[in-house]
């Protein structure tokens, strides 16, 4: 079996023990399959929707935030409490990321499949990304879209690829960060104005990030490929 890539230090699954428990014992038992090591896992969850007050909803979300650009959807005015803990949720990440000083993070959301072959995939990718610029690299491919320039076959060797358009968090399933991007994150994540993965597309333009795809995608999202059934729209 392939070691697990020192490079990363810690993987990030937004998954609430209790709140979620067939979710996580699943995820557990399958992220132990995949030769994860425990000691590289962290479930992260520390507030679910319905413990969510009126002072903690709007202390971290403003639909109404100012901006230089217009709203990216139509959804950022009235968010879910669910949709709104998974973004404070993902924040924690980060905060605990940066206050340890992890150069690169691994985020996972708790629908997420991997491959059998997700270490050694994560091992080609990060040896390609030895010779390119990134601050962000999506690990999944989202509700189906692949990089226009990257080989068809599943079974080709993954590599990182431009995406085809500004709006790279197609979503935010399983993600790659590295730390200096983290420090600038931390910085304007709280309040955000957006559903996750549209909030994520705003602070990439606005740091400018150098996003990338992995292709062939090392996970795939069990909501949208019906494997599982969640309350947050797609």
């Amino acid at each position: 079996m392939v070691s697990w890539p020192s490079d990363i230090e810690k993987v990030y699954v937004i998954c609430h023990k209790v709140k979620e428990k067939e979710r996580y014992e699943r995820l557990e038992k399958h992220l132990e399959e995949v030769g994860i090591p425990t000691d590289k896992i962290c479930f992260m969850a520390p507030v679910w929707s319905d413990e969510l007050t009126n002072e903690l909803i709007f202390s971290v979300y403003d639909p109404f935030l100012p901006r230089p650009v217009p709203g990216l959807t139509f959804k950022g005015r009235g968010l879910s409490k669910g949709e709104i803990s998974l973004g404070l949720n993902f924040y924690s990440c980060v905060e605990d990321a940066v206050r340890n000083k992890y150069k690169k993070i691994v985020t996972l959301e708790s629908d997420i499949w991997l491959r059998e072959d997700f270490i050694s995939r994560l091992s080609e990718l990060l040896e390609d990304l030895k010779q390119k610029e990134w601050d962000y690299v999506s690990l999944g491919e989202g509700v189906g879209t692949r990089p226009v320039d990257a080989p068809k076959s599943y079974y080709s060797t993954t590599k990182a690829y431009n995406p085809p358009h500004e709006c790279v968090y197609r979503c935010t399933d399983s993600m790659m960060f590295q730390l200096p991007y983290l420090e600038k994150l931390i910085k304007t994540f709280i309040p955000f104005s957006e559903i996750i993965d549209w909030e994520m597309n705003f602070q990439n333009i606005l740091h400018g990030g150098k996003a990338l795809w992995a292709d062939p995608p090392l996970a795939e999202q069990g909501t949208c490929y019906n494997r599982l059934i969640t309350s947050l729209p797609a």
